[in-house]
């Protein structure tokens, strides 16, 4: 090895990061390659049955498309938006936009994504695909493991006094959140017990990117709390909003 080559550790990569990010993108593709492999082999045969296995090899995709999109841009790190990176996001719009990535795996785990207002078309000047990735990533916490037979319930509003743009989404977890792991659940890399209880392996790469994004590049604020039993409320403020 030359001296200008260096380990991953070296470079300051987290392997353990590195090797849970490829299983939980693999994973998926496995699933979506066997799918394929059945249909064309003519071993599914029933159309409900063909259009239902279609659908989840979708939401698997779709989960892949995700985490790689975190990765994408946990890479290039997080700076304030430039003038030319702003542009008028309608809330609603982009939440909706966000929830249609996980209406399937929602189906799947009977758990049901709500958008409260869905008229009233308040905005915000932001950085749209990032703002759009925040909320996936919400959600797909929300999804993964959350408890069936609940809804995730997402308000979003413009705060008249500040201008602030507010978005709220709870849902309800499937196992307690302690205290303890509240404090850390946006940390790089961090998974919470009840996470692993669900997951065995996983990226803890979501709600950090969250936090990067509302606070890092549009100055806004991100909070995480308990509510209610094993419920979990995410509340985003993103200055610079417009009331619809």
């Amino acid at each position: 090895m030359g001296s200008d080559q260096r380990t991953l550790e070296e470079a300051g990569i987290d392997l353990a990061l590195l090797s849970n990010f490829v299983h939980q993108v693999v994973n998926p593709l496995n699933g979506v390659a066997g799918t394929l492999d059945n249909l064309s082999e003519g071993a599914i045969v029933e159309p409900h049955r063909r259009q239902q296995r279609l659908r989840a090899a979708r939401a698997q995709l779709e989960q892949c498309i995700t985490l790689i999109r975190n990765l994408a841009f946990l890479s290039q790190g997080f700076r304030p938006m430039t003038q030319n990176e702003k542009r008028i996001t309608v809330l609603p719009q982009v939440i909706i936009e966000s929830a249609m990535f996980y209406q399937e795996d929602g189906k799947s785990k009977n758990v049901e994504i709500e958008l409260k207002d869905r008229e009233t078309q308040n905005r915000v000047l932001g950085h749209h695909e990032l703002i759009r990735q925040l909320v996936m990533n919400i959600l797909d916490n929300c999804i993964k493991y959350g408890e069936a037979s609940t809804t995730v319930e997402i308000e979003q509003w413009v705060q008249s006094k500040t201008n602030n743009a507010m978005i709220r989404i709870r849902g309800r977890s499937k196992y307690p959140i302690s205290h303890q792991d509240m404090e850390h659940i946006c940390e790089l890399g961090f998974r919470g017990d009840n996470a692993r209880q669900m997951v065995s392996s996983g990226t803890g790469l979501g709600l950090y990117i969250c936090k990067r994004i509302v606070e890092d590049v549009h100055n806004g604020t991100f909070s995480i709390q308990p509510f209610m039993q094993n419920g979990i409320e995410f509340l985003i403020r993103l200055p610079h909003g417009e009331a619809g």
